[in-house]
């Protein structure tokens, strides 16, 4: 029930939700009440020619049976139609509600192995939720034509009803036992088939086709494929001996009930108490009852087991969107405007080692500060807490004296243009790729193309900026080099052009010309914006005002480049190491 409500309300509040939930239930009526009319029909005609032989009358009784199935074919079906159209919508609307959760979830959500399990799962229901409508409808129609049946079949023998209703509690215990294990397998098998997808996307994308090959990574992985479906095929011959011995009790029950059915007829008829179209009356309606009652079982099993998965969907609808639903100020940002850490500290979930510890730094609204330090150092997550894509576990970070969450999530996020090391690319245009909307400014399109140096990728293609990334759906799409692809990135970042950017590691694909030149591109497009510059390669601090060092999560020098290299601390080192390596690098190769 309170799956079923949650459906009924969810398709209730859209637009012609009402006209479809009105019709689907005239058609649960129609078809009750029609196939029960059809039993009776040919018994009644039986019983009239065998006596009075009334003419009016048997016009009467053929014109619903041969009216009927017109009925059915002409008024039924064309409802189905419109009701299936605007199933369809409906669907729709569901799986846009759940890509839309989906991206709205927090990333610490989204990493949760539990919690993808639960996701993949509520996208297969997303699809079919909507069935809720077509079971909750037959179970009415079985119900409708049950009460209608159990009226005539009482009327000779009360004890056949409940020689019908037996078999039909065992058939349904018998079922309900199955749909159960059932139920129990396919979590397993589902947890199997996690596997299949990734190893099949290794040995098929052109991503993972290199090293696949240089590694021979091929058996391997197949392997890995053959092993997890092999365990998932036991669970499948478990389903299938469970779904024998189901059969196999089924058939037995219905051939006791048979028996007796007939036996109890054929009697009747020889002994002179019943009509040979009484008898096919009742048989007819016995049938109709034995069929319709069943088909209440199977169809409130078929909705209690799509409940399960409905609630698995209700589940994850519910997961708390904490950065979404935070904050409604609306936050300001220029020269003057202020980014506090203080004390901040942060574990990733499920993590006992802090990859932020106590931090403290501030940042001014006309500065470019430069972040460097070794891997793990917690560089990224300082980026991913400034952008509110993690809350922090300890501490604050304030802009201009008010804490971030406090800020409406959607319009912070606004405030930055970011390039990430791990950025990425869809199968869209070029132009798509870089504007990233319906509408654009083709004059900014084309100054953001030439600052991040791709004008020669669009113009060595004929398509220009219409030309594909990857060949996912046009043979023709291109499959841009890492820098090229890098180049794409910033130049998103560009034009979007907002008040802070922050480069996470943007020229890492680059070689140290085309890093150069695109530091020197950068240092003219961040002119009085704010920038946070996250960089292994220390050429970056020629565009920062500020340098901070980070060790073990925390700042552990601050300064300018030159007080910094005046120390003869960790950045010195840094700084005299990566020089040298350059230095060396030529005499090294000769």
């Amino acid at each position: 029930m309170k799956a079923t409500k949650y459906m009924m309300s969810f398709v209730w509040r859209i637009q012609d939700g009402k006209k479809y939930i009105f019709l689907h239930s005239f058609v649960s009526i129609l078809t009750a009440v029609l196939p029960l009319a059809l039993v009776c029909m040919p018994g009644l005609i039986i019983n009239e020619l065998t006596g009075a032989r009334r003419v009016d009358v048997l016009l009467i009784y053929i014109g619903i049976t041969v009216g009927i199935p017109f009925i059915q074919s002409v008024v039924v079906s064309s409802l189905n139609v419109y009701l299936n159209n605007l199933r369809y919508l409906f669907m729709v609307r569901v799986k846009v509600d759940y890509i839309s959760h989906c991206a709205d979830m927090d990333l610490e959500s989204m990493e949760n192995p539990d919690i993808q399990i639960l996701r993949e799962r509520a996208e297969e229901t997303s699809s079919n939720s909507l069935n809720t409508f077509g079971y909750l409808s037959g179970l009415a129609s079985a119900v409708i034509s049950v009460i209608m049946c159990a009226s005539i079949i009482s009327v000779l023998n009360p004890l056949l009803l409940a020689l019908v209703i037996a078999v039909v509690i065992i058939n349904y215990a018998n079922s309900k036992w199955l749909e159960k294990k059932k139920y129990s397998i396919n979590i397993e098998i589902g947890k199997l088939n996690r596997f299949g997808w990734p190893v099949t996307n290794y040995l098929s994308d052109l991503r993972y086709a290199k090293e696949v090959r240089l590694y021979q990574l091929k058996d391997y992985f197949t392997r890995l494929y053959r092993d997890k479906r092999m365990e998932a095929g036991e669970y499948g011959k478990k389903d299938a001996a469970y779904t024998r011995r189901n059969g196999l009790i089924g058939a037995v029950v219905s051939l006791f009930q048979n028996v007796l059915l007939y036996g109890y007829f054929v009697y009747q008829v020889v002994i002179g108490v019943l009509a040979v179209g009484d008898m096919t009356i009742y048989m007819g309606a016995i049938s109709q009852f034995t069929a319709s009652l069943n088909n209440v079982t199977r169809q409130y099993l078929n909705l209690s087991m799509l409940s399960l998965s409905v609630q698995e969907l209700m589940e994850f609808m519910k997961i708390p969107l904490k950065n979404l639903n935070s904050g409604s100020d609306t936050p300001e940002f220029d020269r003057n405007s202020v980014i506090e850490f203080k004390n901040v500290s942060f574990r990733y979930p499920g993590s006992e080692k802090y990859a932020l510890k106590n931090l403290n730094i501030v940042i001014h609204g006309n500065e470019k500060l430069c972040i460097v330090g070794v891997n793990g150092s917690g560089k990224s997550t300082f980026v991913k807490l400034l952008t509110r894509l993690y809350m922090p576990t300890e501490g604050e970070i304030l802009l201009n004296g008010k804490n971030i969450n406090e800020y409406d999530y959607l319009q912070y996020s606004r405030l930055f243009s970011s390039v990430f090391q791990d950025f990425a690319l869809y199968n869209l245009s070029l132009g798509e790729n870089i504007v990233m909307a319906d509408e654009y400014h083709f004059e900014r399109l084309e100054s953001a193309v030439r600052e991040s140096g791709l004008s020669s990728l669009v113009s060595s293609n004929k398509n220009g900026y219409d030309t594909i990334i990857y060949k996912w759906y046009d043979p023709e799409g291109i499959e841009p080099s890492g820098g090229e692809g890098q180049r794409i990135a910033i130049a998103r970042a560009c034009y979007h052009g907002r008040d802070i950017y922050i480069l996470d590691e943007p020229t890492a694909a680059l070689d140290p010309m085309a890093e150069y030149e695109i530091y020197t591109q950068f240092n003219s497009m961040i002119i009085g914006k704010c920038a946070i510059l996250i960089t292994h390669r220390l050429s970056a601090v020629q565009l920062a005002d500020k340098v901070a060092v980070f060790e073990d999560g925390q700042v552990a020098e601050y300064g300018t480049h030159t007080e910094l290299y005046a120390k003869g601390g960790i950045y010195t080192e840094m700084f005299d190491k990566q020089a040298q390596f350059y230095r060396d690098e030529k005499p090294q190769q000769e």
